[in-house]
Protein backbone atom coordinates (compact mmCIF):
# COMPACT_ATOMS: atom_id res chain seq x y z
CA UNK A 1 0.00 0.00 0.00
CA UNK A 2 1.39 2.90 -1.45
CA UNK A 3 1.78 5.94 1.23
CA UNK A 4 2.65 9.85 1.03
CA UNK A 5 6.38 10.22 2.66
CA UNK A 6 4.25 12.85 5.40
CA UNK A 7 1.20 10.66 6.13
CA UNK A 8 1.73 10.90 9.84
CA UNK A 9 1.68 14.41 9.71
CA UNK A 10 -1.53 14.54 7.17
CA UNK A 11 -2.89 12.46 9.18
CA UNK A 12 -2.85 14.53 12.31
CA UNK A 13 -3.93 17.31 10.58
CA UNK A 14 -6.92 15.17 9.02
CA UNK A 15 -7.99 14.01 12.41
CA UNK A 16 -7.44 17.57 13.84
CA UNK A 17 -10.15 18.75 10.98
CA UNK A 18 -12.69 15.76 12.36
CA UNK A 19 -12.28 17.31 15.50
CA UNK A 20 -13.24 20.78 14.74
CA UNK A 21 -16.54 19.52 11.86
CA UNK A 22 -18.13 16.96 14.60
CA UNK A 23 -18.12 19.61 17.49
CA UNK A 24 -19.54 22.03 14.61
CA UNK A 25 -22.11 19.17 13.69
CA UNK A 26 -22.96 18.54 17.41
CA UNK A 27 -23.56 22.24 18.43
CA UNK A 28 -25.27 22.60 15.47
CA UNK A 29 -27.93 19.46 16.56
CA UNK A 30 -28.20 20.92 19.79
CA UNK A 31 -28.52 24.15 18.76
CA UNK A 32 -32.45 25.90 19.22
CA UNK A 33 -32.90 26.77 15.48
CA UNK A 34 -31.04 24.01 13.96
CA UNK A 35 -29.95 24.60 11.06
CA UNK A 36 -30.70 21.46 9.57
CA UNK A 37 -34.03 21.71 8.36
CA UNK A 38 -36.39 18.72 8.72
CA UNK A 39 -34.34 16.16 10.47
CA UNK A 40 -35.40 12.65 10.37
CA UNK A 41 -34.35 11.11 13.14
CA UNK A 42 -33.38 14.25 15.45
CA UNK A 43 -32.70 12.23 18.77
CA UNK A 44 -30.81 9.75 17.00
CA UNK A 45 -28.83 12.71 14.90
CA UNK A 46 -27.92 14.11 18.04
CA UNK A 47 -26.13 10.99 19.59
CA UNK A 48 -24.23 10.16 16.17
CA UNK A 49 -22.89 13.59 16.16
CA UNK A 50 -21.57 13.50 20.20
CA UNK A 51 -20.66 9.84 19.40
CA UNK A 52 -18.56 11.13 16.23
CA UNK A 53 -17.06 13.89 18.51
CA UNK A 54 -15.56 11.74 21.52
CA UNK A 55 -14.57 9.15 18.22
CA UNK A 56 -12.50 11.72 16.58
CA UNK A 57 -10.86 13.45 19.85
CA UNK A 58 -10.08 9.66 20.64
CA UNK A 59 -8.44 8.63 17.39
CA UNK A 60 -6.69 12.22 17.19
CA UNK A 61 -4.85 11.59 20.94
CA UNK A 62 -4.28 7.73 20.15
CA UNK A 63 -2.82 8.54 16.55
CA UNK A 64 -0.71 10.89 17.91
CA UNK A 65 0.64 10.29 21.57
CA UNK A 66 0.07 6.66 21.65
CA UNK A 67 1.29 5.11 18.72
CA UNK A 68 1.90 6.42 14.95
CA UNK A 69 -0.71 5.44 12.45
CA UNK A 70 -0.16 2.14 9.65
CA UNK A 71 -1.24 2.53 6.34
CA UNK A 72 -3.90 -0.07 7.63
CA UNK A 73 -5.10 1.75 10.70
CA UNK A 74 -5.63 4.92 7.66
CA UNK A 75 -7.50 3.01 5.49
CA UNK A 76 -10.16 1.49 8.47
CA UNK A 77 -9.87 5.32 10.25
CA UNK A 78 -11.11 7.24 6.74
CA UNK A 79 -13.42 4.28 5.35
CA UNK A 80 -15.23 4.96 9.31
CA UNK A 81 -15.50 8.39 8.22
CA UNK A 82 -17.08 7.64 5.54
CA UNK A 83 -19.75 5.70 7.16
CA UNK A 84 -20.14 8.05 9.71
CA UNK A 85 -20.85 11.06 7.87
CA UNK A 86 -23.43 9.16 5.90
CA UNK A 87 -25.23 7.67 8.98
CA UNK A 88 -25.52 11.43 9.73
CA UNK A 89 -26.90 12.23 6.57
CA UNK A 90 -29.30 9.24 6.88
CA UNK A 91 -30.59 10.53 10.05
CA UNK A 92 -30.54 14.24 9.12
CA UNK A 93 -31.81 16.04 5.47
CA UNK A 94 -29.76 13.85 3.40
CA UNK A 95 -26.72 14.68 1.56
CA UNK A 96 -27.10 18.35 -0.13
CA UNK A 97 -24.82 19.91 -2.20
CA UNK A 98 -22.97 21.75 0.75
CA UNK A 99 -22.83 18.61 2.94
CA UNK A 100 -21.35 16.69 0.20
CA UNK A 101 -18.11 18.73 0.58
CA UNK A 102 -17.65 17.17 3.89
CA UNK A 103 -17.54 13.66 1.85
CA UNK A 104 -15.24 15.32 -1.08
CA UNK A 105 -12.72 16.38 1.55
CA UNK A 106 -12.68 12.99 3.29
CA UNK A 107 -11.77 11.23 0.00
CA UNK A 108 -9.59 13.80 -1.02
CA UNK A 109 -7.73 13.25 2.34
CA UNK A 110 -7.63 9.70 1.67
CA UNK A 111 -5.90 9.53 -1.52
CA UNK A 112 -3.55 12.60 -0.63
CA UNK A 113 -2.12 10.25 2.11
CA UNK A 114 -3.21 6.86 0.37
CA UNK A 115 -2.48 6.20 -2.86
CA UNK A 116 -3.39 4.35 -6.04
CA UNK A 117 -6.11 1.76 -6.24
CA UNK A 118 -6.65 1.81 -2.47
CA UNK A 119 -7.16 5.21 -2.56
CA UNK A 120 -9.61 5.42 -5.29
CA UNK A 121 -11.57 2.70 -2.88
CA UNK A 122 -12.26 5.78 -1.20
CA UNK A 123 -14.31 7.62 -4.33
CA UNK A 124 -15.92 4.23 -4.88
CA UNK A 125 -16.85 3.78 -1.34
CA UNK A 126 -18.23 7.17 -0.66
CA UNK A 127 -20.01 6.65 -4.36
CA UNK A 128 -21.59 3.48 -3.04
CA UNK A 129 -22.69 4.79 0.54
CA UNK A 130 -24.46 8.37 -1.19
CA UNK A 131 -26.86 6.04 -3.92
CA UNK A 132 -27.76 3.74 -1.07
CA UNK A 133 -28.54 6.73 1.20
CA UNK A 134 -30.25 8.83 -1.51
CA UNK A 135 -32.07 5.97 -2.69
CA UNK A 136 -33.68 5.05 0.72
CA UNK A 137 -34.81 8.41 0.86
CA UNK A 138 -36.25 8.54 -2.92
CA UNK A 139 -38.31 4.81 -1.61
CA UNK A 140 -39.12 6.18 1.24
CA UNK A 141 -40.57 9.45 -0.32
CA UNK A 142 -38.10 12.02 1.17
CA UNK A 143 -36.69 12.65 -2.24
CA UNK A 144 -38.32 12.92 -5.72
CA UNK A 145 -36.91 10.67 -8.81
CA UNK A 146 -35.24 14.42 -10.14
CA UNK A 147 -32.65 14.10 -7.68
CA UNK A 148 -31.47 10.78 -9.03
CA UNK A 149 -29.45 13.46 -11.27
CA UNK A 150 -27.77 14.94 -8.39
CA UNK A 151 -26.13 10.92 -7.66
CA UNK A 152 -24.20 11.30 -10.33
CA UNK A 153 -23.10 14.31 -9.54
CA UNK A 154 -22.11 13.05 -6.20
CA UNK A 155 -20.06 10.19 -7.69
CA UNK A 156 -18.58 12.19 -10.54
CA UNK A 157 -17.31 14.88 -7.31
CA UNK A 158 -15.39 12.11 -5.62
CA UNK A 159 -14.01 10.45 -8.43
CA UNK A 160 -12.90 13.92 -9.98
CA UNK A 161 -11.38 15.06 -6.42
CA UNK A 162 -9.69 11.72 -5.79
CA UNK A 163 -7.76 11.81 -9.15
CA UNK A 164 -7.17 15.44 -9.01
CA UNK A 165 -5.70 15.01 -5.76
CA UNK A 166 -3.86 12.18 -5.76
CA UNK A 167 -1.98 13.33 -9.07
CA UNK A 168 -0.95 16.52 -7.12
CA UNK A 169 0.07 14.82 -4.49
CA UNK A 170 2.50 12.75 -6.45
CA UNK A 171 3.53 15.49 -8.29
CA UNK A 172 4.19 17.29 -5.24
CA UNK A 173 5.65 14.92 -3.54
CA UNK A 174 8.16 14.20 -6.56
CA UNK A 175 8.83 18.03 -6.27
CA UNK A 176 9.68 17.12 -2.65
CA UNK A 177 12.11 14.82 -3.06
CA UNK A 178 13.84 15.96 -5.64
CA UNK A 179 14.28 18.91 -3.34
CA UNK A 180 15.87 17.23 -0.82
CA UNK A 181 18.15 14.93 -2.33
CA UNK A 182 19.42 18.43 -4.08
CA UNK A 183 19.22 19.60 -0.81
CA UNK A 184 21.53 16.53 0.28
CA UNK A 185 23.38 16.53 -3.02
CA UNK A 186 24.67 19.99 -1.93
CA UNK A 187 25.14 19.37 1.96
CA UNK A 188 27.81 16.34 0.39
CA UNK A 189 29.25 18.55 -1.43
CA UNK A 190 29.32 21.48 0.61
CA UNK A 191 30.96 18.49 3.02
CA UNK A 192 33.33 17.37 -0.03
CA UNK A 193 34.29 20.42 -0.96
CA UNK A 194 35.24 21.14 2.87
CA UNK A 195 37.03 18.30 2.99
CA UNK A 196 39.41 19.03 0.29
CA UNK A 197 39.83 22.68 1.04
CA UNK A 198 41.00 21.42 4.29
CA UNK A 199 43.13 18.68 2.88
CA UNK A 200 45.11 21.12 0.33
CA UNK A 201 48.87 21.84 0.49
CA UNK A 202 47.60 25.44 -0.53
CA UNK A 203 46.90 28.06 2.32
CA UNK A 204 43.22 28.95 1.11
CA UNK A 205 42.01 32.73 3.33
CA UNK A 206 38.80 34.39 2.37
CA UNK A 207 38.15 38.35 4.07
CA UNK A 208 37.49 41.52 3.51
CA UNK A 209 39.47 44.60 2.60
CA UNK A 210 39.71 45.20 6.19
CA UNK A 211 41.82 42.30 6.61
CA UNK A 212 38.98 40.01 8.67
CA UNK A 213 39.07 36.56 8.41
CA UNK A 214 36.18 34.81 7.26
CA UNK A 215 37.46 31.57 6.01
CA UNK A 216 40.65 29.62 6.62
CA UNK A 217 42.05 26.27 5.90
CA UNK A 218 44.28 23.94 7.95
CA UNK A 219 47.28 24.52 5.15
CA UNK A 220 47.39 28.12 6.95
CA UNK A 221 48.18 27.08 10.00
CA UNK A 222 50.65 25.02 8.86
CA UNK A 223 52.43 27.32 6.89
CA UNK A 224 52.19 30.85 8.48
CA UNK A 225 50.07 30.02 11.71
CA UNK A 226 47.09 31.52 11.43
CA UNK A 227 43.63 30.24 12.60
CA UNK A 228 40.25 31.04 12.36
CA UNK A 229 39.02 34.48 13.53
CA UNK A 230 42.59 36.03 13.55
CA UNK A 231 43.54 39.27 11.93
CA UNK A 232 45.23 39.25 8.79
CA UNK A 233 48.88 39.37 9.90
CA UNK A 234 51.13 42.47 8.69
CA UNK A 235 53.13 40.95 6.23
CA UNK A 236 49.66 39.82 4.51
CA UNK A 237 47.94 43.16 5.24
CA UNK A 238 51.04 44.59 3.46
CA UNK A 239 50.88 42.92 0.33
CA UNK A 240 47.50 43.14 0.09
CA UNK A 241 47.39 47.10 0.10
CA UNK A 242 50.40 46.63 -2.83
CA UNK A 243 48.01 44.01 -4.49
CA UNK A 244 45.08 46.67 -4.61
CA UNK A 245 46.52 49.55 -5.70
CA UNK A 246 48.72 47.84 -8.56
CA UNK A 247 46.80 44.11 -8.95
CA UNK A 248 49.14 43.32 -11.59
CA UNK A 249 51.84 43.47 -9.41
CA UNK A 250 53.44 39.93 -7.81
CA UNK A 251 54.29 40.85 -4.13
CA UNK A 252 57.47 39.20 -3.12
CA UNK A 253 57.42 35.98 -0.37
CA UNK A 254 57.58 36.03 3.06
CA UNK A 255 58.20 34.35 6.09
CA UNK A 256 56.32 34.67 9.26
CA UNK A 257 59.16 33.51 11.62
CA UNK A 258 62.05 31.16 11.55
CA UNK A 259 60.42 27.69 11.77
CA UNK A 260 58.23 28.08 9.20
CA UNK A 261 58.68 28.39 5.23
CA UNK A 262 58.74 30.70 3.03
CA UNK A 263 55.41 31.30 1.13
CA UNK A 264 53.94 32.81 -1.81
CA UNK A 265 50.73 34.68 -1.33
CA UNK A 266 48.94 35.65 -4.11
CA UNK A 267 45.57 37.44 -4.12
CA UNK A 268 41.90 37.73 -6.19
CA UNK A 269 38.52 38.72 -5.71
CA UNK A 270 35.64 36.11 -5.48
CA UNK A 271 33.23 38.59 -7.31
CA UNK A 272 33.36 41.51 -9.94
CA UNK A 273 32.79 43.93 -7.46
CA UNK A 274 36.31 45.44 -6.33
CA UNK A 275 34.55 46.00 -2.63
CA UNK A 276 33.64 42.40 -2.53
CA UNK A 277 35.75 39.23 -0.58
CA UNK A 278 39.25 38.87 -1.35
CA UNK A 279 40.71 35.19 -1.87
CA UNK A 280 44.11 34.37 -0.51
CA UNK A 281 45.97 31.92 -1.92
CA UNK A 282 49.31 30.83 0.55
CA UNK A 283 51.41 29.10 -1.44
CA UNK A 284 54.53 26.96 -0.13
CA UNK A 285 57.44 27.75 -2.38
CA UNK A 286 59.54 24.75 -1.13
CA UNK A 287 58.09 22.73 -4.24
CA UNK A 288 59.50 25.50 -6.63
CA UNK A 289 62.35 25.50 -4.60
CA UNK A 290 62.62 21.82 -5.43
CA UNK A 291 62.14 22.08 -8.65
CA UNK A 292 64.57 24.53 -9.26
CA UNK A 293 67.07 23.17 -7.56
CA UNK A 294 66.50 20.13 -10.36
CA UNK A 295 66.96 22.34 -12.75
CA UNK A 296 70.34 24.02 -11.31
CA UNK A 297 71.80 20.96 -10.68
CA UNK A 298 71.37 19.72 -14.42
CA UNK A 299 73.35 23.26 -15.07
CA UNK A 300 75.83 22.49 -12.79
CA UNK A 301 76.56 19.02 -13.51
CA UNK A 302 77.40 20.21 -16.57
CA UNK A 303 79.62 23.03 -15.86
CA UNK A 304 81.22 20.69 -12.77
CA UNK A 305 82.30 18.32 -15.31
CA UNK A 306 84.16 20.66 -17.35
CA UNK A 307 85.94 22.13 -14.32
CA UNK A 308 86.76 18.89 -13.14
CA UNK A 309 88.31 17.65 -16.33
CA UNK A 310 90.13 21.05 -16.38
CA UNK A 311 91.01 21.61 -13.12
CA UNK A 312 92.24 18.00 -12.45
CA UNK A 313 94.58 17.12 -14.74
CA UNK A 314 96.77 20.20 -13.35
CA UNK A 315 96.11 19.71 -10.02
CA UNK A 316 97.57 15.92 -10.37
CA UNK A 317 100.22 17.54 -12.08
CA UNK A 318 101.10 20.03 -9.09
CA UNK A 319 100.56 17.79 -6.47
CA UNK A 320 102.49 15.04 -7.47
CA UNK A 321 105.67 17.08 -8.76
CA UNK A 322 105.18 18.57 -5.25
CA UNK A 323 105.23 14.79 -3.87
CA UNK A 324 108.48 14.39 -6.15
CA UNK A 325 109.95 17.39 -5.09
CA UNK A 326 109.36 16.57 -1.54
CA UNK A 327 111.33 13.21 -1.04
CA UNK A 328 114.68 15.47 -2.46
CA UNK A 329 117.24 15.29 -0.09
CA UNK A 330 118.26 19.21 -0.70
CA UNK A 331 115.45 20.56 0.28
CA UNK A 332 115.79 22.95 3.54
CA UNK A 333 113.20 23.19 6.51
CA UNK A 334 111.65 26.34 4.93
CA UNK A 335 111.70 24.46 1.44
CA UNK A 336 109.78 21.68 3.03
CA UNK A 337 107.15 23.73 4.19
CA UNK A 338 106.44 25.14 1.04
CA UNK A 339 105.76 21.82 -0.50
CA UNK A 340 103.61 21.03 2.36
CA UNK A 341 101.33 23.93 2.38
CA UNK A 342 101.38 23.05 -1.79
CA UNK A 343 100.17 20.16 -0.93
CA UNK A 344 97.29 20.79 1.75
CA UNK A 345 96.16 23.59 -0.37
CA UNK A 346 95.83 21.08 -3.45
CA UNK A 347 94.00 18.32 -1.36
CA UNK A 348 91.22 21.40 -0.27
CA UNK A 349 91.03 21.86 -3.80
CA UNK A 350 90.54 18.76 -4.84
CA UNK A 351 87.79 18.61 -2.35
CA UNK A 352 86.21 21.41 -3.44
CA UNK A 353 85.89 19.63 -7.01
CA UNK A 354 84.71 16.29 -5.53
CA UNK A 355 81.97 18.13 -3.07
CA UNK A 356 80.77 19.97 -6.19
CA UNK A 357 80.60 16.93 -8.24
CA UNK A 358 78.50 15.39 -5.42
CA UNK A 359 76.03 18.11 -5.27
CA UNK A 360 75.75 17.64 -9.78
CA UNK A 361 75.55 13.79 -9.20
CA UNK A 362 72.76 13.83 -6.66
CA UNK A 363 69.80 12.35 -8.01
CA UNK A 364 66.74 12.62 -7.53
CA UNK A 365 65.15 12.00 -3.97
CA UNK A 366 63.42 8.41 -3.26
CA UNK A 367 61.01 9.75 -0.98
CA UNK A 368 60.18 7.69 1.88
CA UNK A 369 57.55 7.67 5.06
CA UNK A 370 60.13 7.25 7.79
CA UNK A 371 59.62 7.15 11.39
CA UNK A 372 62.01 8.95 13.17
CA UNK A 373 62.94 7.52 16.30
CA UNK A 374 64.44 4.30 15.12
CA UNK A 375 65.98 6.20 11.60
CA UNK A 376 67.82 8.73 14.24
CA UNK A 377 68.98 5.82 16.84
CA UNK A 378 70.82 4.09 13.94
CA UNK A 379 72.54 7.02 12.49
CA UNK A 380 73.56 7.89 15.45
CA UNK A 381 74.74 4.73 16.92
CA UNK A 382 76.67 4.07 13.37
CA UNK A 383 78.58 7.43 13.38
CA UNK A 384 79.71 6.55 17.12
CA UNK A 385 80.92 3.26 16.14
CA UNK A 386 82.32 4.96 13.11
CA UNK A 387 84.15 7.71 15.24
CA UNK A 388 84.37 6.38 19.02
CA UNK A 389 85.94 9.70 19.99
CA UNK A 390 81.92 11.30 19.63
CA UNK A 391 80.37 9.51 22.17
CA UNK A 392 79.23 12.63 23.89
CA UNK A 393 75.92 12.88 22.01
CA UNK A 394 72.70 13.35 24.14
CA UNK A 395 69.84 12.39 21.92
CA UNK A 396 66.34 13.37 23.10
CA UNK A 397 63.07 11.81 21.46
CA UNK A 398 60.00 14.31 22.53
CA UNK A 399 57.28 12.31 20.18
CA UNK A 400 58.38 8.60 19.65
CA UNK A 401 55.76 8.43 17.11
CA UNK A 402 57.14 11.27 15.11
CA UNK A 403 57.60 10.82 11.29
CA UNK A 404 58.19 12.39 7.71
CA UNK A 405 58.52 11.85 4.21
CA UNK A 406 62.28 12.17 2.47
CA UNK A 407 65.29 10.23 1.01
CA UNK A 408 66.46 8.97 4.49
CA UNK A 409 70.12 8.71 2.87
CA UNK A 410 69.91 11.85 1.23
CA UNK A 411 69.03 13.74 4.84
CA UNK A 412 71.62 11.81 7.18
CA UNK A 413 74.53 12.76 5.17
CA UNK A 414 72.80 16.50 6.39
CA UNK A 415 72.26 15.17 9.93
CA UNK A 416 76.35 13.62 10.03
CA UNK A 417 77.54 16.66 8.70
CA UNK A 418 75.62 18.66 11.31
CA UNK A 419 76.73 16.42 13.63
CA UNK A 420 80.64 16.75 13.19
CA UNK A 421 80.93 20.47 12.62
CA UNK A 422 78.64 20.66 16.31
CA UNK A 423 81.08 18.14 17.81
CA UNK A 424 84.11 20.02 16.10
CA UNK A 425 83.01 23.56 17.18
CA UNK A 426 82.09 22.59 20.65
CA UNK A 427 85.07 20.64 21.44
CA UNK A 428 87.09 23.26 20.19
CA UNK A 429 85.20 25.73 22.95
CA UNK A 430 84.84 23.27 25.49
CA UNK A 431 86.66 19.74 26.11
CA UNK A 432 84.30 17.99 27.30
CA UNK A 433 81.19 19.96 25.19
CA UNK A 434 78.22 17.91 25.23
CA UNK A 435 76.31 17.69 21.28
CA UNK A 436 72.60 17.51 21.56
CA UNK A 437 70.41 16.56 19.29
CA UNK A 438 66.34 16.64 19.30
CA UNK A 439 63.79 15.22 17.91
CA UNK A 440 60.23 16.82 18.44
CA UNK A 441 57.13 17.96 16.60
CA UNK A 442 55.39 21.40 16.36
CA UNK A 443 52.72 21.96 18.57
CA UNK A 444 49.05 22.29 16.86
CA UNK A 445 50.95 21.42 13.27
CA UNK A 446 51.74 18.21 13.99
CA UNK A 447 55.61 18.68 11.71
CA UNK A 448 58.38 16.87 12.53
CA UNK A 449 62.04 18.54 13.03
CA UNK A 450 65.31 17.28 14.65
CA UNK A 451 67.41 19.97 16.21
CA UNK A 452 71.29 19.88 16.72
CA UNK A 453 72.29 21.94 19.45
CA UNK A 454 76.22 22.53 20.51
CA UNK A 455 78.30 24.09 22.83
CA UNK A 456 80.52 25.55 20.84
CA UNK A 457 80.96 29.58 21.09
CA UNK A 458 78.20 30.80 18.70
CA UNK A 459 78.31 32.78 15.77
CA UNK A 460 78.74 36.27 14.78
CA UNK A 461 76.27 38.50 13.44
CA UNK A 462 78.66 39.35 10.94
CA UNK A 463 78.97 35.68 9.86
CA UNK A 464 75.57 35.20 9.86
CA UNK A 465 73.88 36.47 6.99
CA UNK A 466 76.84 33.97 4.75
CA UNK A 467 75.99 31.22 6.61
CA UNK A 468 74.56 29.19 3.54
CA UNK A 469 76.62 30.59 1.19
CA UNK A 470 78.84 28.38 -1.22
CA UNK A 471 82.62 28.57 -0.20
CA UNK A 472 81.76 30.82 2.90
CA UNK A 473 83.95 29.27 5.65
CA UNK A 474 86.10 30.48 8.72
CA UNK A 475 88.27 27.81 8.97
CA UNK A 476 91.36 27.50 6.94
CA UNK A 477 91.09 24.01 6.25
CA UNK A 478 86.94 24.21 5.27
CA UNK A 479 85.79 23.70 1.77
CA UNK A 480 82.97 26.18 2.75
CA UNK A 481 80.35 24.07 0.91
CA UNK A 482 79.16 21.92 3.92
CA UNK A 483 76.05 23.78 5.47
CA UNK A 484 75.32 24.97 1.50
CA UNK A 485 74.98 21.29 0.17
CA UNK A 486 72.95 20.34 3.18
CA UNK A 487 70.46 23.11 2.68
CA UNK A 488 70.45 22.17 -1.12
CA UNK A 489 69.69 18.58 -0.02
CA UNK A 490 66.89 19.72 2.39
CA UNK A 491 65.41 21.63 -0.39
CA UNK A 492 65.63 18.91 -2.75
CA UNK A 493 63.21 16.67 0.07
CA UNK A 494 60.99 20.16 0.80
CA UNK A 495 62.50 20.07 3.79
CA UNK A 496 63.76 23.59 5.55
CA UNK A 497 67.22 23.85 7.38
CA UNK A 498 67.62 27.14 9.03
CA UNK A 499 70.10 28.73 11.66
CA UNK A 500 67.64 28.92 15.14
CA UNK A 501 69.09 31.50 17.59
CA UNK A 502 68.97 30.53 21.03
CA UNK A 503 68.45 33.19 24.31
CA UNK A 504 70.57 32.15 27.52
CA UNK A 505 70.50 28.87 28.88
CA UNK A 506 69.59 30.10 32.03
CA UNK A 507 66.11 31.24 31.49
CA UNK A 508 64.99 27.93 29.76
CA UNK A 509 65.24 24.19 30.04
CA UNK A 510 68.22 22.18 29.08
CA UNK A 511 67.60 21.71 24.66
CA UNK A 512 64.79 24.06 24.35
CA UNK A 513 65.63 26.67 21.91
CA UNK A 514 63.96 30.10 22.09
CA UNK A 515 63.65 31.15 18.63
CA UNK A 516 63.16 34.24 17.32
CA UNK A 517 61.99 35.80 13.88
CA UNK A 518 64.76 38.32 13.34
CA UNK A 519 68.24 37.29 12.23
CA UNK A 520 69.74 39.99 14.13
CA UNK A 521 68.18 40.18 16.81
CA UNK A 522 70.25 41.17 20.02
CA UNK A 523 70.68 37.63 21.79
CA UNK A 524 73.07 35.95 23.71
CA UNK A 525 75.73 33.95 21.70
CA UNK A 526 77.70 32.37 24.21
CA UNK A 527 75.72 29.09 24.77
CA UNK A 528 76.69 27.84 21.50
CA UNK A 529 74.95 27.24 17.96
CA UNK A 530 71.58 25.27 16.70
CA UNK A 531 70.71 24.00 13.53
CA UNK A 532 67.43 22.53 13.09
CA UNK A 533 65.86 20.25 9.84
CA UNK A 534 61.86 21.17 9.41
CA UNK A 535 60.43 18.26 7.68
CA UNK A 536 57.21 19.50 5.39
CA UNK A 537 53.60 18.41 6.66
CA UNK A 538 53.06 14.88 5.77
CA UNK A 539 49.32 14.57 6.14
CA UNK A 540 48.24 17.02 3.59
CA UNK A 541 48.27 17.23 0.01
CA UNK A 542 51.60 17.91 -1.57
Amino acid sequence: METSPQKTSLFNYYNAYKVVISLLLFAMSISQQSFFKDLRFPELFQTLTLSYVFLNIALLFFFRYAIGANPKQIFFSIALDLFFLHGLFFCGSGISIGLANLIVISVAAGNIIIRGRIGLSFAAMATLLTITVESERILAGLNQLKDVTDLGLFGSMYFASAFILQYLSIRISQSELLVKRQEEDLIELQKLNHQIIQSMRTGIIVCNEKGKVDLINQACEDLIGLSNEEQLPELISERINLWLKAPNTRTTPFKMNTDMPIVQANFSHLKANRHSKILIYIEDTRKVSQQAQQLKLASLGRLTASIAHEVRNPLGAISHATQLLAESENLDTADRKMTDIIQRHSSRVNQIIENTLQLSRRSEPAVENIHLKPWIEKVISEYQLQFPQSKSIDLSIENDEASANFDPDQIEQVLINLIDNGIRHGTKHKPNAVLRVKLSETKGRDQSFIEVIDEGTGISDDNLHHLFEPFFTTESQGTGLGLYLSREICEANQAQLDFIEKAEENTQKPGISKLSSQPNSVLNKTTGTCFRIMFAYNKRII
